[in-house]
């Protein structure tokens, strides 16, 4: 068992390339070319084409990662760099059916779930899970970039189903598409990263709608949860659903207000619904759509802003080594780098699952009702406060004097006050302006 294990270990740390792994491909030297080249998973026989000839699968495998490379053309022409394919590479540069988030904002919108797995317990007996696997929903797999993101976040839980062995699950991610093809795209870049390291971790469903998967097509995975925690259903039977069985929600779609209703009761108490929207409107129709309905039982936490060009808060530079031709000597360039794809952008929302038993008034009603009660105040207090002076006298007018109809004698004390003042000159001045 040891001895498999420190196996796996090398295999995973194996910088040689091997059959079925991809290779990204680039330039020695910037004159050459600025591009870069993501290959198919090696095979041999193939070969990987480039804007000046082509590089052989053959010659890549056995070789290690960041070796140098002969591009052949009848001859050896030019000299390129082989390294496995960064996370951020392999998603910007694999082909794709959908839009996708691209991986820096992927991570940050994941962490803003803020979950922490560990390893499952096992039951040294039997060897099976002591606890039911926790479960995570994703509505809009598209190109898969976020499934992979989550699954990154969650894969430490599947230790035990390294060799297939899927009861041992402690962790699984549900995401869905109402198209198959987007489903089957996303299920590939899943699955085709580092080899397939995560393809245990999700599960690939087609449906319409987050809430048809809920209520039509989840019976057996809300089972996988109560048939090992009847004792936790009843003691929190006033503070969640009985159908709750998800640990978290993550929505990339069009639409989604339509089914946070659905999808909450579903979710076990203070678990994490982080939606992404590409605009600020979506973000006010799932605020107004929770706050018009309290039985939604979603409790705001925060909006945050995924700058445009930024991916995730990081902003790439430009810093190497330059050749000045004017002066014949060497400099070093460092300033923010320009010319590159322009990533990113848009707008993430917390909520979190409240407890049944608490009662979320509508926000609108509360305002209503605090500004009406502000405004009694305010007219109580004008009225009760108004300094004796200024309070309004009742004279005697002649009918049909107009001036006397608009005219209002002062009180007393002004009129005494008035008099008393003396006339400067400068005040004089002014009363003839």
């Amino acid at each position: 068992m040891l001895n498999a294990t420190f196996r796996r270990s090398v295999r995973s740390y194996s910088t040689l390339f091997k059959e079925g792994d991809y290779v990204l491909v680039k330039p020695l030297k910037r004159t050459t070319s600025d591009r870069k080249w993501l290959s198919a998973p090696l095979t041999p026989g193939k070969k990987i084409n480039t804007n000046t000839g082509s590089i052989s699968h053959d010659d890549i495998i056995g070789t290690h990662s960041n070796d140098r490379i002969w591009e052949t053309q009848g001859k050896k022409v030019a000299k390129y760099i082989i390294s496995k394919p960064t996370t951020e590479e392999y998603i910007n540069l694999i082909a794709r059916e959908a839009q996708p988030i691209y991986p820096l904002d992927a991570a940050a919108i994941v962490s803003l779930a803020d979950f922490h797995l560990d390893y499952p317990e096992l039951n040294k007996e039997t060897g099976e899970l002591v606890d039911a696997p926790v479960q995570f929903l994703e509505a809009g797999t598209g190109h898969g970039s976020l499934s992979l993101a989550i699954c990154k976040q969650l894969h430490a839980a599947n230790c035990y189903a390294k060799d297939g062995d899927l009861a041992k699950r402690g962790a699984i991610l549900h995401t869905i598409d109402c198209r198959e093809k987007h489903s089957k795209t996303g299920e590939k870049t899943v699955k085709s990263f580092q080899k397939g390291i995560y393809k245990n971790d999700a599960e690939f469903h087609v449906s319409e709608s987050p809430s048809h998967w809920l209520e039509e097509e989840s019976a057996k995975w809300a089972e996988l949860y109560s048939s090992k925690n009847q004792e936790t259903i009843k003691a929190l039977e006033d503070v969640q659903y009985k159908e709750a069985f998800l640990s978290g929600c993550f929505l990339d779609m069009a639409g989604f207000h339509k089914h946070l209703k659905t999808i909450s009761k579903y979710l076990l108490l203070d678990a994490p619904v982080v939606i992404f929207c590409p605009s600020l409107t979506q973000i006010m129709e799932a605020l107004y759509t929770v706050d018009a309905d309290p039985d939604t039982k979603l409790h705001f936490v925060k909006t945050v802003q995924l700058l445009d060009g930024v991916g995730g808060g990081l902003k790439e530079w430009d810093t190497r080594k330059a050749f000045i031709r004017a002066s014949g000597e060497v400099g070093w360039v460092c300033r923010p780098k320009v010319g590159i794809r322009v990533v990113g952008g848009g707008f993430v929302i917390i909520f979190k699952k409240a407890a049944n038993n608490i009662l979320l008034e509508p926000t609108d009603s509360r305002s209503t009702e605090a500004n009406q009660a502000a405004k009694e105040e305010t007219e109580t207090e004008a009225i009760t406060d108004t300094p004796k002076h200024l309070e309004p006298v009742e004279t005697e007018f002649k009918t049909g004097d107009a001036k006397a109809d608009t005219e209002i004698s002062p009180t007393p004390e002004v009129q005494q006050a008035v008099e008393s003042e003396p006339v400067t000159e400068e005040k004089s001045k002014d009363s003839n302006l």
